[in-house]
């Protein structure tokens, strides 16, 4: 006997239907909770992850405020002071942007960066090293025929503890030459910090031979010269938003110890970015080495850098330096040690805070609710798709948002804490509820059907 297939053609019976007379059925059941499964595992791979906000562990909540009618797609917003001292550590990790009521949307935290300088070396002969007798050291440099632009000059020498004027002198021929710059000068400061400031800075010139003479430090010979080294530097670009950013001191304290001075710095809020410290001071012609610590309680100090400072005006040279800057600290309090030797103590007028400000940006939408929410110990560090977006982002045109005034969140309870981000099915079991029910039906229809519905025996025909 043959049978129609699915497809309206002839098949020939298998080898079940010849023994037992009848084609075998495929369980309903087993079709029936094999497509539920199919279902569940589908959801739950597009399901989108949720984030781990939960209103009532996040105590700080305040309206982010976009200019009337603004549109856009991208939006740009700067943290101040409060953020900084409610979030629970320079990480910034409690931060949450939630749009309208529950929507947790994505964000990047933007520090600028300085944009590198465009410093090109040129190819200098150094030669004629010598010295003027007891007045000053020289050499000449040849940059050979048809030299590119310089406007920096560094000069080696293996002495230490010194302050030099320097004059630079230019000529195309070795015969004639012409005064560049008369007022410089290099330095180097020992003690526990060594710092050299051996770097002579010139107008552009392209003149062929450089003459750099060493005039010698006061009570003492020239110091010897092993060569210098030739470079043009172009200027930065300029970047669309500020490097640095002053951070205000709230109060101030001064005390000496042991041949150094102490300044304490308050910020008015905890892990604040500190990047670079500057003196304001009537002193005239003084160097100082300086050390700074960073602080949040005023008790526990970690040290985040150092340098020297110094001024210098004289009929020989006139140079300054009064900005110490190290590498990225955090704090609310900053602790200066002025080492002043056997000098007395410097003056200081005021110390100026400068720190790199950070900027939160986030897709954006007309017409919606925005809110930055934060002060949550226990949050994690969030990972959100936009930080691959945002290498796409024209930060150029993001519009400027402000933080309206801080508020309490009205529905934190202190107890809470950042709940885990638990797994998809863990977050909606109701729907392995609603599955379970649908199979449980499904295989109570099926037996149903099968006791109700007698099998009729095929009568055998011919094969």
């Amino acid at each position: 006997m043959h049978q129609l297939s699915e497809n309206g053609g002839c098949r020939a019976p298998t080898l079940h239907e010849r023994q037992f007379g009848q084609r075998p059925r495929r369980p309903a059941a087993q079709c029936c909770v094999a497509a539920l499964i199919a279902l569940l595992v589908t959801v739950g791979l597009a399901a989108p992850a949720r984030g781990d906000f939960d209103p009532e562990a996040w105590r700080v909540c305040r309206e982010i405020k976009a200019p009337e009618g603004a549109s856009g797609q991208t939006a740009r917003l700067a943290l101040d002071n409060n953020v900084w001292d409610n979030s629970p550590g320079p990480d910034l990790r409690d931060l949450r942007i939630i749009r309208d009521e529950t929507d947790d949307i994505g964000y990047v935290a933007y520090v600028p960066q300085e944009p590198e300088p465009q410093v090109g070396k040129t190819s200098a002969r150094v030669f004629n090293i010598a010295k003027r007798g007891q007045e000053a050291s020289e050499m000449t440099l040849d940059l050979g025929e048809g030299p590119p632009i310089t406007n920096r000059i560094h000069v080696r020498t293996p002495a230490r503890n010194f302050g030099c004027a320097v004059t630079v002198e230019g000529s195309d021929d070795n015969k004639t030459w012409k005064t560049i710059r008369k007022d410089a000068a290099i330095f180097d400061f020992g003690g526990d910090i060594q710092r050299q400031f051996t770097t002579v800075t010139i107008p552009d010139t392209r003149m062929r031979y450089l003459r750099v003479v060493v005039a010698a430090p006061p009570n003492a010979g020239p110091i010897d010269l092993d060569g210098a080294d030739v470079y043009q530097e172009k200027a930065r670009e300029k970047s669309d938003l500020p490097l640095l950013v002053s951070l205000p001191v709230v109060n101030r304290s001064e005390a000496q110890q042991m041949r150094e001075t102490w300044v304490t710095l308050d910020l008015g809020a905890r892990h604040l970015p500190v990047r670079t410290v500057t003196f304001v001071t009537p002193q005239e012609n003084f160097s100082r080495p300086v050390r700074v610590e960073t602080s949040d309680d005023n008790k526990h100090w970690q040290p985040a850098g150092g340098g020297a400072i110094f001024r210098f005006r004289t009929d020989r040279y006139r140079e300054e330096r009064l900005a110490v800057t190290f590498p990225e600290a955090f704090g609310r309090y900053i602790l200066v040690k002025i080492e002043n030797g056997d000098d007395p103590p410097l003056p200081v007028t005021r110390v100026e805070v400068q720190g790199r400000p950070r900027y939160i940006y986030f897709p954006f939408e007309a017409g919606k609710q925005y809110r930055l929410f934060y002060g949550n110990p226990d949050a994690r560090s969030p990972h959100y798709d936009y930080a691959t977006v945002f290498a796409k982002v024209d930060r150029q045109a993001a519009l400027d948002t402000r933080l309206g005034e801080p508020q309490e969140n009205p529905r934190f309870i202190a107890t809470r804490a950042a709940k885990p981000v638990l797994p998809w099915v863990e977050r909606n079991q109701w729907v392995l509820y609603v599955a379970l029910i649908v199979v449980v039906i499904g295989l109570g229809l099926v037996a149903l059907k099968a006791l109700k519905k007698p099998e009729k025996p095929e009568t055998p025909g011919n094969e």
